[in-house]
This record gives C-alpha cells, sequence and structure tokens, in this order.
C-alpha cells in the first residue's frame, strides 16, 4: 500500500458516517479528523524540511558568504586604495622637494655662469683698456716725438729765416 492509498483509507474511516443520527460531538475530544489532520502536517513539514528547505538554507549561506566576501574585498580595495594614494602624496611631496632642489641648483648654477662671465668680461674690458691705454701712450710718444721734429725743423727753418742763414738741427749757426 501506498501513502496516497493509506491517507485515503485514513479519510475514509475518519468521516463521520451520514446515518449517525447527528449527535452531539464534543469539539475538545479528538476524533479521527485530528489526526489525519496531524499526520498531513507531518508529512508536509517532512517534505519541507528534507528537500525545501536545505536548498532555501545553502542558497541563503551562499549569500551571506558572497556579501561577507564582498564587504571584505571592498574593506581591502579601501585599504589598498587608501596605502596608494599615501604612496603618490609621498611620491609627490618628494618630487616636489626634488624639483625645488634642481631649481635651487640650477639658479645656484646660473648665477655662478653669469659671475664668471661677468668676472670674464669685466677681465677682458680691463685687459683691452690697459692695450688701448699701451696704444695711446705710444701713440702720443710717437706724435710727441713727430711734433718735436717737425718743431725742430720748423724752428730751425724760421731761426734761418731770421738770421738770414741756414742753422742745423744743432741749434748753430752755419
Amino acid at each position: 500500500m501506498t501513502a496516497s492509498e493509506m491517507l485515503a483509507a485514513v479519510l475514509i474511516t475518519a468521516a463521520p458516517a451520514p446515518e449517525a443520527g447527528g449527535g452531539s460531538t464534543n469539539f475538545l475530544l479528538p476524533n479521527a479528523t485530528l489526526f489525519v489532520e496531524l499526520l498531513l502536517f507531518a508529512v508536509v513539514f517532512f517534505v519541507f524540511a528534507r528537500w525545501i528547505v536545505p536548498p532555501l538554507a545553502k542558497a541563503m549561506r551562499e549569500r551571506e558568504e558572497m556579501v561577507r566576501k564582498q564587504v571584505e574585498d571592498r574593506e581591502q580595495a579601501a585599504r589598498k586604495l587608501k596605502q596608494a594614494e599615501q604612496r603618490f602624496e609621498e611620491s609627490l611631496a618628494e618630487a616636489r622637494a626634488e624639483a625645488a632642489k634642481i631649481r635651487d641648483e640650477a639658479r645656484a648654477d646660473a648665477q655662478q655662469v653669469r659671475d664668471d662671465l661677468r668676472r670674464d668680461a669685466d677681465q677682458e674690458v680691463e685687459r683691452i683698456r690697459q692695450q688701448g691705454e699701451r696704444q695711446l701712450t705710444e701713440q702720443r710718444g710717437q706724435a710727441v716725438a713727430q711734433l718735436r721734429g717737425e718743431i725742430e725743423g720748423l724752428s730751425g727753418q724760421l731761426a734761418g729765416r731770421i738770421l738770414g742763414e741756414p742753422v742745423g738741427t744743432s741749434g748753430k749757426v752755419g
């Protein structure tokens, strides 16, 4: 006999007979209907407990595990992001410091080059000035010597004209 046949047999035996005069029944006293309902409840409970609840519970556990893993992954990603931002800020500060150092070195080098060029230019100007002074001194000496020679010649001619006799370069009358 199968479970459905048993259930049908119980239902048939539990049903009140129509010829029973419809006497009064005490609702507090259990009759066959109560036992059939208890049996049906146990079968439904067994079916739910055996085939419906375990897959649902498993799916819920898997979902909870997935959510927990996502939360952990998000927290780990947030930590990594914060660390990356911190490393980025440190690198940026280092780069700025290095740039400032390079800029200061470049300024110092540029100032050194300016000073060297200025010193070289001043030395060149002084050399050219001294060379110009020497040339002027030489030219002045040459001009003075030339003018003395010309003045000596002219004064001798002038003295010769005044005296009427030719005068030599030594200033003696001839």
